[in-house]
């Protein structure tokens, strides 16, 4: 099965030009450099899939660095031919910086590698695109049995602003999974705030106060309700909720007037006179 899938995904990186016209992205991504010449690509590709696991490293380093809209060919071929985890997980460093639409594919299938490391590095490159298409695939891995993984995941969702993802974040933060809490903050709807306050005492206080605090540093947010938000973690003791409220009066501009702020940190004044 796994033998059909990776000449399946040859195939799709051997239409060239038209598999990355249906995947290129909109405006505003950035503008590849030249494309390598030839011999240099040449090269680079036979010491790529060379016996020199220490050569091939630093040519798929080499081309990651190059940022030339031809250098993910060979590390999109590498991959979807099979290669050990350690130049794996180089190769997938290499595609996450060149940002290329053709490594949608190869780069999907690797985030479900049975080796941990490679397939994180395969969702920390895949978190790069743009491509709609990618939050489908991020959402899974936050089924992924390894937290390490769950956590890249979760974090590119928040930087895509992807809250279709609340729902499951909310379930791994129920669970007590530290790397989902400030995903979720960033992601949740102010009416469900209530539910995750409702959590204290059945999960760390350090996993609810890395939630708690990344939603009160949200613009989109009623002072209102932040003001509660702080209340919530007034009562819980420890440096976690302190820390948390700690960063949100830094976060909050100078000129701002909020009393959420000013609650806060009358809350911190007072932890430090204890």
């Amino acid at each position: 099965m796994l033998a059909h899938r990776l000449l399946g995904l040859i195939v799709v990186l051997g239409l060239g030009a038209q598999a990355e016209a249906a995947t290129r992205p909109a405006a505003g991504k950035t503008k590849a450099a030249a494309p390598l010449a030839a011999p240099a690509l040449a090269a680079l590709r036979a010491e790529l899939v060379g016996r020199d696991l220490e050569v091939a490293t630093a040519a798929a380093r080499k081309l990651g660095e190059s940022g030339a809209r031809n250098a993910a060919e060979p590390l999109t071929e590498l991959l979807a031919m099979g290669t050990v985890p350690t130049l794996a997980v180089e190769a997938l460093g290499a595609l996450g910086k060149l940002k290329a639409p053709k490594s949608l594919q190869v780069l999907t299938l690797y985030t479900g590698n049975r080796n941990e490391p490679v397939r994180k590095a395969a969702v920390e490159a895949l978190a790069t695109l743009p491509d709609a298409r990618v939050a489908n695939v991020l959402s899974e891995r936050l089924g992924d049995a390894a937290p390490e993984v769950r956590a890249v995941a979760a974090a590119a969702l928040a930087a895509r602003k992807y809250d279709k993802a609340s729902g499951r974040l909310f379930k791994l933060v129920a669970r007590n999974d530290a790397g989902a809490a400030a995903p979720l903050g960033a992601l949740m709807s102010q009416g469900d705030v209530p539910k995750v306050a409702e959590l204290r005492g059945r999960i760390d206080d350090v996993v609810l106060a890395a939630t708690l605090g990344e939603f009160l540093k949200r613009e989109d947010v009623a002072d209102r309700l932040r003001i509660d938000v702080v209340r919530t973690l007034a009562r819980i003791p420890g440096a976690a909720a302190t820390t948390a409220l700690v960063e949100y009066v830094a976060a909050v501009p100078d000129k701002a007037s909020r009393g959420s702020r000013d609650e806060a940190q009358k809350v911190i004044d007072g932890r430090g006179a204890q």
